[in-house]
C-alpha cells in the first residue's frame, strides 16, 4: 500500500492557528497605526511602521501561544 504525503490536522489545532493568525494581524494593524499618530504622520502608514509594529505583535502572540492549554489548544482562563 502506498503511503500518503498527506496530514491530518486536529480541528482543535486549526482553530488555534487560525485565531492566532487572526490576533497578530490585528496587533500589527493596530500597533502600525498608533506608531504612524505617534510619528506625526497620520493618515501615512509605512513599511517601518509595520516592520516595528509586527515586532511587537510577536511579543503579543507568543504570550499567547504559551496561555494555550495544550490538551485542548484553548487560552486557559487568567
Amino acid at each position: 500500500m502506498e503511503k500518503s504525503n498527506s496530514s491530518r490536522i486536529e480541528a482543535q489545532a486549526v482553530q488555534a492557528l487560525a485565531e492566532w493568525k487572526a490576533l497578530f494581524a490585528e496587533q500589527v494593524a493596530v500597533k502600525a497605526k498608533e506608531l504612524s499618530q505617534k510619528s506625526g504622520s497620520a493618515g501615512v502608514i509605512t513599511l517601518g511602521h509595520y516592520r516595528q509594529a509586527a515586532t511587537i505583535a510577536v511579543q503579543t502572540l507568543a504570550t499567547a501561544v504559551q496561555g494555550t492549554d495544550s490538551s485542548d489548544g484553548r487560552q486557559e482562563a487568567a
